[in-house]
């Protein structure tokens, strides 16, 4: 794993005087320490096993700064690591293959990227050139900002124009602009999404693509208080198919469709939605 980690734990913590640990500021510093470094060298151990998306690697970040565990509903299951369903549902061998020739960027409330329900890496691990980014309202990430600047990218914010001023409202986004387009997701709950698109000022000089949705959602997985309101891949589909990107929206479809399959098998009390969602899988392929 790397000679430091090894003369770390072998040398550094036994040298310490036993009345070192018997402080509670010290010995809070060295879990903290500790938890740190050893989530760094899991995180690249993963990144050897398996190819990471960007909301992966950044769920691993927060994971290694986090001085404790993170426990959440349904955290008692053992789901895989990969894909963050229950090891007798993981979806791993439906991985598709990256592609497309737009990029998505991910603007993720805290939290959010623990979720074994969040359907934003689905989108990252169709479109290979994917970013995500713990959103701050008065710190944005430095990574962030030179993306958002950088000259090959278009960014376009994806959220409902009703909460945008009319004169960044597109229907469509623009094919000829000689740029890569960067679509911007907002990833959270609604009133978290609502928050970060109107506490961010430097996404408000940005087009915003509001995408219409002629039907009702399909996710299957919680209720939507508002017709409007989608998952992020259902959101991601359509804007994938606007740009012309018809290859990608259909991989995304289908692994939408298997996604949503094996949670549902691993939750009894919404098995009554597993036949709609099984049909939903052949119908997608």
């Amino acid at each position: 794993m790397g000679s430091q980690w090894d003369l770390f734990g072998t040398f550094a913590i036994p040298f310490l005087p036993y009345q070192a640990f018997q402080n509670p500021f010290i010995s809070r510093f060295l879990r903290s320490f500790t938890a740190y470094y050893y989530g760094k060298i899991r995180k690249k151990i993963w990144q050897r096993r398996i190819n990471l998306n960007s909301i992966m690697s950044l769920r691993l970040d927060e994971l290694s700064r986090s001085e404790r565990p993170f426990h959440a509903r349904g955290s008692k299951v053992v789901r895989c690591d990969a894909c963050l369903l229950p090891t007798q549902n993981c979806i791993c061998t439906y991985k598709p293959e990256a592609g497309t020739d737009v990029a998505v960027l991910f603007l993720m409330y805290k939290g959010e990227y623990y979720k074994p329900t969040n359907t934003g890496r689905l989108i990252a691990d169709v479109v290979r050139d994917n970013h995500a980014f713990l959103w701050k309202r008065t710190e944005p990430d430095d990574e962030l900002m030179r993306i958002l600047g950088d000259e090959k990218y278009f960014p376009i914010v994806v959220f409902p124009h009703e909460y945008a001023a009319i004169e960044r409202c597109i229907d469509t986004p623009p094919l000829n602009t000689g740029k890569t387009l960067l679509f911007i997701f907002l990833d959270g709950t609604w009133r978290e999404a609502k928050k970060m698109f109107a506490k961010s000022p430097y996404l408000h000089h940005f087009p915003v693509l509001g995408v219409s949705m002629d039907a009702a959602s399909d996710y299957l997985l919680r209720e939507s208080t508002h017709d409007f309101q989608h998952c992020t891949a259902e959101v991601g589909i359509s804007v994938l198919a606007l740009a012309n990107q018809k290859e990608g929206a259909q991989t995304l479809a289908h692994y939408f469709s298997v996604f949503r399959r094996e949670y549902l098998k691993g939750k009894p009390h919404l098995q009554h939605k597993l036949a709609f969602a099984e049909a939903q899988v052949k119908d997608s392929v």
